[in-house]
């Protein structure tokens, strides 16, 4: 008898274990098709591979949330296939999925209703769930009256926010549309802040131009965080293009904004951008300069920063005229940010690439082989590259 209460014990924590997610179905797709036209609901297809790692973070970290595990069991019959086996593979062309993850909506004739996909957040999630059982806000519904003439400017920007995950070009187009059509009178307003906030790309755009010569104004309908990080946004992507352009008067002046802020993260970003900058130009002297200074001062403790500069100078993993300069302050930086997160993967990586090529063979064996240790944890992928890594280092 303690047995068998001991298994429906079990059985029942089990159960309730498995609804703290979504629950996903392992019926063949056509007995799903069948569910979803017996009981009226939209299914929900989720679309990965085994080494897709933004699926995989999307499992852990929002499918077992409570709030987005209720909606999605309760609105939606949830099913999942593997691209590349079984049913999944003739899926995968039926529905052109071509990025991972991809999240589908299909109604029980087969037909998409709304399709997303990428890693996002909880809301962004839900969001999208919200989006695909709405008539009004779906993909195939606004699609239909876009290509009837419907050109409002609330309708442009549903149908550019069901879109913008999934058909980039698409996206682009209806942006483009409501950028030129959307009066200046209504930008004040909290659409306005929406279509900003989605739309704007840079300072130098219409709609950024507006934003960041009237920012006082949307205090109403945004809060203080989301305004400096649209703010933040834009200038950055203002500043990138005087880089590449050698725009020195431009960039500088436009880098105050990051320079001159009291905020540690505007003053990481600083650094970030200034560093780009002497990299294009091939000043190696001050490069050194302000990154050395960075080590000591607000990147002291920034594995991931220190990681990506270095990144950055040793793109080619191969030393040339251009970027040899640069390698032994690479080779500083990775190191230093190996001492810092030695667990990482990406960090450990981007190091045993900048010894492969300054030819430093123990130092980037030892980092190779711990990348490669990490990588078991990652996809199939990072593990064949964590693997290259090993075996061009042990070649030296």
């Amino acid at each position: 008898m303690k047995k068998i209460l001991l298994i429906l014990c079990l059985l029942i924590a089990l159960e309730g274990r498995a609804q703290e997610e979504i629950a996903f179905n392992n019926a063949a797709w056509q007995a799903t098709l069948e569910q979803a036209a017996k009981e009226n609901k939209l299914i929900f297809l989720d679309c990965y591979t085994s080494w897709c790692a933004p699926c995989k973070w999307m499992e852990k970290n929002v499918f077992n949330v409570p709030e987005v595990y209720n909606y999605y069991n309760q609105h939606f019959i949830n099913t999942k296939q593997d691209m590349e086996k079984g049913e999944g593979v003739d899926l995968r062309k039926k529905y052109n999925v071509q990025s991972f993850p991809t999240y589908l909506f299909i109604n029980g004739k087969g037909e998409v209703v709304h399709r997303t996909g990428s890693r996002m957040s909880v809301e962004e999630f839900l969001e999208e769930g919200r989006m695909a059982t709405d008539p009004d806000r779906s993909m195939s519904s606004l699609s239909a009256r876009y290509n009837a003439g419907e050109r409002s400017i609330p309708f442009l920007l549903n149908y550019y926010l069901a879109v913008a995950r999934s058909d980039r070009r698409t996206a682009e187009k209806i942006g483009g549309e409501i950028s030129e059509k959307v009066a200046e009178a209504d930008l004040n307003s909290p659409m306005g802040w929406k279509i900003i906030k989605n739309i704007a790309r840079s300072g130098d755009d219409r709609l950024g131009k507006y934003y960041l010569s009237n920012q006082a104004q949307f205090a109403s309908y945004a809060s203080r965080e989301e305004r400096d990080a649209l703010t933040d946004r834009l200038i950055s992507s203002t500043l990138y293009p005087k880089i590449y352009s050698k725009d020195e008067k431009g960039f500088f002046e436009g880098l105050q904004h990051f320079k001159q802020s009291t905020s540690p993260e505007r003053q990481k970003q600083a650094v970030m951008l200034e560093a780009e900058w002497y990299q294009q130009q091939g000043n190696v002297s001050a490069y050194v300069k302000l990154t050395d200074k960075a080590m000591k001062g607000v990147l002291k403790a920034d594995a991931e920063k220190l990681s990506f500069l270095a990144r950055r100078l040793n793109g080619k993993r191969e030393a040339d005229p251009q970027t040899a300069a640069f390698l032994p302050q690479a080779y500083k930086m990775s190191k230093k940010a190996v001492a810092l997160e030695p667990e990482e993967y990406s960090i450990q990586s981007t190091f045993g690439w900048v010894c492969l090529t300054m030819k430093k063979k123990q130092e980037g064996l030892t980092a190779a082989r711990k990348a490669r240790k990490l990588a078991d944890a990652e996809t199939s992928k990072i593990q064949k590259l964590a693997q290259e890594l090993v075996n061009e280092l042990e070649k030296l």
